[in-house]
């Protein structure tokens, strides 16, 4: 008897330590659509549906903050996350999700803000991120088509790169991102267990954006099932990763980079385990 109750407390302190992982997660969700966009072909159907899906889902687990940003020009864009990064302790899971288009540019990941126009760069984000918070858990669904790839060659988009307090401002052409339409790199500045990526779709390949407007795409679709559910972060992953492959019929297959050294259980932990 006495040795089935020191299992149970050596269990009881296991949960324990893997408390704040599962109880001081704050998200913050940008998606654009396009909609104030001069740009008529970047418009998509589903991207700010995604986020509101993905938001509800997330309040009904047991994530403490959920912030949804939608159709942010950079300013906003901008000033959302410096808000986020600001509220983040030392001890905090930081969530983060993008619905939108997406570019890489010299093995580099950019993110398009709602005016169609500027670009936000991945990789200096989850910097600021990982220097803030315990562990970054950031959701990119993005490059859903390229509209971009017949437009003037002479038109130019800005890069926002936010780092620290420094905004690095940077013009490229459409030249620049000519191969643009493969989809996103992986991230090359990620490095040890601080942060991990989730992609809706694989480096190269091209994410889909639902059949009609308003009704969700794949990924989120199955996402926001996933999410609220009692598992672990890992389980999610995977779980949506296999159902959006079945429900495109091969065509999308989500995948990860990164990995962080606990568990998060976003929808809560399972049953306490038996000794």
């Amino acid at each position: 008897m006495l040795a089935v109750l020191r299992l149970f407390l050596i269990a009881i302190a296991a949960l324990a330590m893997t408390a704040p992982a599962q109880a001081e997660v704050k998200a913050l969700l940008f998606a654009s659509d396009y909609v104030a966009s001069q740009d008529k072909r970047l418009q998509l159907a589903n991207p700010v549906t995604d986020a509101r899906m993905i938001a509800a889902a997330l309040r009904r687990t047991t994530v403490d903050e959920v912030e949804l940003v939608e159709e942010p020009d950079a300013a906003r864009w901008e000033a959302a996350f410096e808000n986020f990064t600001a509220s983040l302790s030392g001890d905090d899971i930081a969530l983060v999700y993008f619905a939108g288009h997406g570019f890489q540019i010299d093995g580099g990941n950019y993110l398009l803000a709602a005016d169609g126009r500027s670009l936000i760069g991945l990789d200096a984000m989850l910097r600021r991120l990982t220097e803030k918070a315990r562990g970054v858990v950031f959701v990119v669904d993005a490059c859903r088509n390229n509209p971009l790839l017949d437009a003037d060659s002479s038109t130019a988009l800005e890069i926002v790169e936010i780092e620290g307090n420094m905004r690095a401002l940077e013009t490229v052409t459409l030249d620049d991102i000519v191969f643009s339409n493969k989809g996103l790199a992986q991230v090359g500045s990620l490095r040890g267990l601080s942060a991990v990526v989730f992609f809706s779709t694989e480096p190269g390949n091209v994410a889909e954006d639902g059949e009609s407007a308003g009704k969700g795409s794949p990924f989120a679709i199955e996402f926001a099932r996933e999410i609220r559910r009692r598992q672990s972060l890992d389980e999610t992953f995977r779980k949506t990763a296999v159902a959006v492959n079945q429900r495109t019929g091969g065509r999308q297959s989500p995948w990860r980079q990164g990995d962080l050294p606990f568990d998060v259980f976003i929808g809560g932990m399972r049953a306490l385990p038996i000794p």
